[in-house]
């Protein structure tokens, strides 16, 4: 039996305990106090009694309706062992009861008449030993983190969601203008969330007492997603923002099996990304757009950078 459950009626633990079984791509994405937090609204598709699952977000504008990938996640997937074909194809009829449909997945929804196209982000392979780790680290981060000792960084673990925000804005804001006061509470909501289930892990960098460079993770029982960091001018001389990922890395690297960047493909964050010894991981961007005329073109031109 397939179910479409509102985001109130969810049932909290069972949703959370599939999830967190899930090792497939964007498992943070899924989790319920995640998605409470950058879409408030959602729904979700469910087999039985949670046995498969997958979320929906809808949205509208002039009376038309949206499915597309909220900020801050990167995929949503079907969940669960042996989704039945009529569970995919109400997925499926989920979907394209919305106008427009925009997000990435990793699940083949080979009923679909979506289309594609290939995206990718760039994850670290851990379950290893620091030094193997470091070992694939380029020349250019080694020199970072040997050049640093001298600048005595002090690194701290300090849950402080305001701090890190006004951080970005104050040294990102002017290159992210698309993220206005909205965006900036989404954030701070996904960090108090990730708080309250002990998933958070925000780290930030002193030099002699002065803050230098912020960035918070959220921790799975064996994953890492980066979620945001920011440095000042002085940090970025220090590289500041190298040794805290360096940190991360070094904590974690026996215990987890990955550590995921969120993923980029703006040529100089998977540029910094790789440069850690990450790897490129593949995903597809589907979309559909049923719009009627002007509105067709409009979000066409809108999404056409992301396509």
């Amino acid at each position: 039996m397939t179910s479409i459950i509102s985001a109130k009626d969810i049932d909290r633990l069972k949703w959370d305990a599939l999830v967190e079984q899930y090792d497939g791509p964007g498992q943070f994405f899924h989790y319920s106090w995640y998605l409470d937090a950058i879409c408030p609204n959602w729904t979700a598709v469910v087999q039985n009694d949670y046995e498969v699952i997958f979320p929906m977000v809808s949205s509208s504008k002039f009376g038309l309706s949206f499915f597309t990938q909220p900020l801050f996640s990167r995929e949503f997937n079907i969940i669960g062992a042996n989704p039945t074909f009529e569970y995919k194809k109400e997925c499926y009829d989920h979907l394209m009861r919305h106008r427009l449909v925009f997000f990435g997945s990793s699940t083949d929804f080979n009923l679909t008449n979506l289309k594609s196209s290939n995206r990718s982000y760039q994850r670290i392979e851990l379950g290893k030993k620091y030094d193997l780790l470091y070992g694939n680290y380029s020349q250019n981060i080694k020199r970072t983190l040997k050049k640093s000792i001298e600048f005595k960084l002090e690194i701290r673990n300090n849950f402080d969601p305001v701090t890190l925000i006004e951080l970005f804005r104050n040294e990102k804001g002017a290159e992210f203008r698309h993220l206005g006061q909205k965006e900036y509470d989404f954030i701070q909501q996904l960090m108090i969330n990730g708080n309250k289930v002990k998933y958070d892990y925000q780290i930030n960098a002193y030099a002699e007492g002065e803050l230098v460079a912020s960035s918070f993770y959220f921790v799975s029982k064996d994953a890492i997603l980066f979620l945001k960091g920011a440095v000042t001018e002085k940090g970025k001389l220090m590289g500041a923002m190298v040794c805290l990922h360096d940190y991360v890395l070094q904590v974690f690297c026996e215990t987890h099996r990955y550590f995921d960047f969120g993923g980029s493909n703006m040529k100089g964050l998977r540029e910094f990304n790789m440069k850690f010894g990450a790897i490129d991981m593949n995903y597809l961007l589907l979309s559909s757009n049923r719009m009627p005329w002007p509105f067709k073109s409009l979000f066409d031109k809108k999404y056409k950078h992301n396509a």
